[in-house]
């Protein structure tokens, strides 16, 4: 089996000073919510209702930090749970307006960042750019494996 060709440090650094960016108009990084939190507000926007222990798997907690982080986020009224009626032990959660809205202006501050700094590149390139990362995001090493890289959306 032939190994993948390495990339130079250059391209890591690249990557990581793109990756420094994003970052810096995280609402993770701003304080403002959360990893956890921002990846369950994610898959529930992208997913629809899903269950603690499925939100929990997806983003790599426990169930009892995923429902932790669920719990805040209802009080803060960005998302809603709900207790199965045929077994009280399953609890779904579901995304609520207030967490779509909050949602939608987090990406918004993401995608107007990404555009001042690809704003350089014509559309065939961040057409080509887009394939590139959607090629090299979609290998099967596990340790890449994140709530971002499981999603089926290009978000």
């Amino acid at each position: 089996m032939a190994r993948a060709p390495v990339p130079s440090a250059e391209v890591v650094d690249l990557v990581m000073a793109l990756w420094q960016k994003w970052r810096a108009a995280s609402p993770v990084r701003r304080g403002a919510i959360t990893r956890e939190q921002y990846w369950v507000l994610r898959l529930l926007m992208e997913g629809g209702e899903m269950r603690i222990k499925d939100l929990a798997s997806a983003i790599g907690c426990t169930p009892g930090s995923a429902s932790v982080a669920v719990k805040r986020m209802e009080k803060a009224a960005l998302v809603k749970r709900r207790r199965s009626a045929k077994d009280e032990r399953v609890v779904t959660v579901v995304l609520g307006p207030k967490g779509v809205k909050i949602l939608d202006s987090w990406r918004r501050v993401q995608i107007d960042s990404m555009a001042a700094l690809f704003g350089r590149l014509s559309q065939d390139e961040i057409e080509t750019l887009r394939r590139l990362l959607e090629k090299a995001l979609a290998g099967g090493d596990p340790r890449f494996q994140t709530a971002g890289s499981q999603r089926g959306s290009r978000g």
